[in-house]
């Protein structure tokens, strides 16, 4: 297999780790939040685990691949898709420890102690993460203002 192939194939695989992991917390937050105490609780405290190691994994094999095909087909870093992805990625390891984790976090330890297991927020931030990578997504399909 071709090196850029390689590379795409890990960058496709990547984005749809992100895309997937994202989906199905919008999926299933709800559900478990609506059943509070442990259950809820294991959910969140989950959530925050993808917070801070899978994304972060995700985000990093999804940087240097995208960087690595930029170099290897010759595209300019001044090309729009370039800067959507490179923003993207940004913003969402922003979200991830600003956010995701922490409220994770919060949100386990008030459904453990028994409290109210509010997820309006959490899912609102994560539609919105969502709809930033389906960008990214749709200006790397498009090659948005390519520039070689």
């Amino acid at each position: 297999m071709a090196y850029r192939n390689i590379l795409l194939l890990v960058h496709i695989a990547s984005a749809a780790a992100w895309l997937g992991a994202n989906l199905t917390q919008l999926v299933l937050t709800p559900w478990f939040a609506r059943r509070g105490g442990e259950v809820a609780g294991s959910w969140f405290e989950a959530t925050g685990l993808l917070a801070k190691r899978y994304y972060n994994l995700a985000g990093l094999l999804l940087g240097l691949t995208g960087v690595l095909l930029v170099i290897e087909l010759g595209y300019a870093w001044s090309s729009g898709f370039v800067a959507v992805g490179i923003t993207v990625i940004a913003i969402g390891a922003v979200l991830g420890i600003g956010f995701f984790a922490p409220t994770g976090d919060r949100l386990a330890e008030s459904a453990r102690a028994g409290g109210p297991v509010d997820a309006q927020r959490y899912l609102q931030v994560a539609a919105l993460d969502t709809v930033l990578v389906l960008t990214a997504i749709l200006a790397m399909v498009s090659r948005w203002k390519a520039g070689f």
